[in-house]
């Protein structure tokens, strides 16, 4: 081997790992909102169709997942979030998960199929789900933000396990 020959290999590995490293996926949650973020206010809907208020004993936290049955990952993680809250009740964290689906026909066959607490559910309004989502950085996935009772967020995409060193 000659000089040449070394110094031109060195030179294609280097570009092959500056190519290869360049074309790594992006973390999920870098077009997310982040800790100490305020969620955007929204007016969510409960299944009645009536606007939502705090209850009379407001919890510390409100674990809200944006969600929607066209994409199998959120909609696997509500089921999750619903199950975990079935088998944890407390009063420290209130968990809420808000659908994104453009028509809430879909949105209450799948509550239904999913066998979710319809209380914590609730549907964007039609024709604000693509506003909110560009706010709420939900453009290209889905998350899951802890926020506090000013709404300032805590946590963005937490897991169970996590969760529980806030109860």
């Amino acid at each position: 081997m000659t000089l040449k020959g070394i110094l031109f290999g060195a030179w294609a590995f280097a570009t092959l790992l500056g190519a290869t490293s360049a074309s790594l996926p992006h973390p999920a949650s870098a077009e997310a909102l982040t800790v100490g973020d305020v969620l955007p206010k929204m007016k969510s809907l409960d299944v009645g169709g009536r606007i939502s208020t705090p209850a009379d004993k407001t919890p510390a936290y409100r674990l809200i997942h944006f969600w929607a049955a066209y994409d199998a990952e959120s909609r696997a993680m509500n089921q999750v979030w619903d199950h975990f809250f079935k088998a944890n009740p407390h009063t420290a964290i209130r968990y809420e998960g808000i659908s994104v689906d453009p028509e809430e026909a879909v949105w209450a066959r799948t509550i239904t199929w999913d066998q979710v607490d319809p209380n914590r559910q609730h549907c964007l309004p039609q024709g604000e789900q693509e506003e909110y989502s560009s706010r709420a950085g939900l453009t290209t996935n889905f998350h899951t933000y802890l926020i506090d009772q000013q709404g300032v967020i805590v946590a963005v995409d937490p897991t169970p396990s996590e969760i529980t060193k806030y109860l």
